[in-house]
């Protein structure tokens, strides 16, 4: 079974971009083998890094039965190419009667692009009766999205269709009244646009969802730097780490939430979470990023 069913991306009658199934599904080449295909005329435009993890994780996930992913750690190796094909190879290093895990590497013309490791659960977590989110972290306090001001993403990004096009984004205020510095490095609330298609397992679109501007909090003022990072000129995400605690509510609002741990002068540490529009947790992240100071 494909992380998601066969699709395209499709405009609405209102220029609306719907969730594109083909951004998430990898087909069977072979035993413990995978491709995704390239997006035509993307030559020399960088993969996202939220779409190499979530469809390395659902590679993975093929591999695996009666159980859902619990954690990934995914290490981004080289930039990829939106052109071209993609292809996964999974191992299998322990197959346990409650946890598997799973190791996937992420190749483009033979070369490894990323690595990733997930683990996989039989166990009842997510079953209705476990632990209730009130047992989790809780939600902070933000106005709700209906009072954020909307953030209208540019319609390419390096290159690429920007990955924003996917959903609706909603600026959470800082506790001075106002976004941060750049828009991105804010909260965000975030819904998808349009119909969701079938056949979406939610791990494989959290994990998507959970790279999308999660490194840009280590560009937040800070004592150091009232104004914000305006040294750093971009940023390379080195690796990415996700736990699953309850199923995403993708019918919804999420509330993502980003702290800035460490932004030093060569690498920064983020930690994360998400939310469900009722306060439950969705998922912890972390990410470590490589931070590329603008020339004096």
């Amino acid at each position: 079974m494909s992380a998601m069913d066969s699709g395209t991306a499709v405009e609405d009658a209102d220029g609306g971009l719907r969730l594109a199934a083909g951004l998430f599904t990898v087909e069977a080449a072979g035993t413990d083998t995978f491709r995704a295909e390239g997006a035509p005329g993307g030559e020399k435009a960088h993969l996202f890094g939220g779409q190499i993890a979530a469809q390395a994780l659902g590679a993975a996930w093929q591999t695996v039965t009666g159980a859902r992913p619990h954690s990934l750690h995914c290490y981004f190796l080289r930039p990829g190419d939106v052109g071209q094909p993609t292809e996964f190879t999974v191992e299998r290093p322990h197959e346990g009667r409650t946890f598997s895990r799973r190791r996937v590497m992420v190749f483009q013309r033979g070369v490894a692009i990323a690595s990733l490791d997930a683990s996989f659960t039989a166990d009842s977590e997510f079953t209705a009766d476990a632990a209730s989110p009130a047992d989790c972290q809780p939600a902070p306090r933000v106005p709700s999205p209906d009072d954020c001001p909307e953030f209208s993403p540019p319609s390419t990004f390096l290159g690429r269709r920007s990955p924003w096009k996917l959903i609706e984004v909603r600026l959470v205020p800082s506790d001075g009244g106002v976004p941060d510095v750049h828009p991105t490095t804010s909260d965000l609330w975030i819904r998808f646009r349009g119909e969701r298609p079938p056949g979406i397992r939610p791990e494989v679109i959290v994990t998507y969802l959970s790279d999308l501007a999660f490194g840009g909090a280590m560009m937040r003022p800070s004592p150091s730097h009232p104004e914000g990072r305006r040294d750093v000129a971009h940023f390379s995400s080195l690796d990415h780490c996700a736990w699953f605690h309850h199923a995403a509510d993708l019918s919804d609002w999420l509330l993502f939430t980003k702290s800035p741990v460490a932004a030093g002068h060569v690498r920064g540490l983020v930690t994360g979470q998400i939310f469900n529009h009722d306060g439950g947790l969705v998922a912890s992240l972390t990410q470590e990023a490589l931070l590329h100071l603008r020339r004096a």
